[in-house]
């Protein structure tokens, strides 16, 4: 929860939580206390609100996560606007249902919910189909759905690992790279790198998938190297860093 304002909220969403069988939840700079009316709404939760971490910046908060999904209640109205392009909860639990890895629910303010530029932090946004007449939630409301759905469909089925986010950041490296190579202008390259972060973050990739995918990423950068007859040995894109765990799978040049 990012800048929770009111104590009662954070009591609703730990006993959310609770009903759900959740119990990690994260605070950036709660402006709420986790003091009397906190603990009264919290129920029998409050191991939860007990346990809960606080952060001084989301992304400080979802570091160690390998998915980030941002809460909104706004669609994207147009398609240059990458940074909201929202799944509904069952889509999410559906993409998740699957994977085992580490995923973050991240939720804005009770006012005015996350900013484009936390957003940006996120893999994938999700929101609510609602009324376009009242769109807009309750926050305690809005976890309550997102969490029920989860549940629902992730309950009993959990096997393929979720690629970590290490994984996802070497391959969106190497497009950039490869985009710098290629010539094409920073704007562009700015906006397609968005567009493939958000795509990365809904399809919830798997190592398998992201270890070809990073492969074939890698082959074209070196390809571009090599055409640009790059002089530095040190810049040469062979010598980007992959994990050795996915080596293995990556595609011989």
């Amino acid at each position: 929860m990012v800048e929770p304002g009111y104590d009662e909220t954070i009591g609703f969403v730990a006993r959310a939580m609770k009903n759900f069988d959740l119990a990690n939840l994260r605070l950036v700079n709660p402006i709420a206390r986790i003091e009397g009316r906190a603990k009264m709404r919290a129920g029998h939760a409050q191991e939860v609100l007990e346990n809960a971490e606080r952060f001084r910046s989301l992304s400080e908060a979802v570091a160690d996560q390998d998915l980030t999904v941002g809460t909104t209640s706004q669609r994207a109205r147009s398609q240059y606007r990458v940074l909201r392009r929202p799944a509904s909860p069952r889509d999410l639990a559906e993409q998740l249902k699957k994977a085992s890895g580490s995923v973050a629910l991240v939720f804005g303010r009770e006012g005015t919910g996350l900013t484009n530029q936390e957003l940006a932090l996120c893999d994938m946004t999700v929101t609510i189909p609602s009324s376009p007449n009242y769109p807009t939630l309750n926050l305690s409301h809005a976890a309550a759905i997102i969490f029920c759905e989860l549940f629902n469909t992730l309950e009993n089925d959990s096997s393929d690992e979720l690629a970590p986010q290490s994984v996802k950041t070497i391959m969106v490296n190497f497009l950039e790279k490869s985009a710098r190579l290629a010539g094409i202008n920073a704007e562009e390259t700015s906006l397609a790198l968005r567009a493939f972060k958000n795509m990365l973050g809904r399809s919830a990739l798997r190592v398998r998938e992201a270890s070809l995918l990073a492969g074939v990423l890698r082959n074209i950068t070196i390809a571009l190297s090599d055409a640009r007859l790059t002089s530095r040995p040190d810049q040469r894109a062979e010598n980007l860093l992959v994990p050795q765990n996915l080596v293995r799978h990556l595609p011989q040049v």
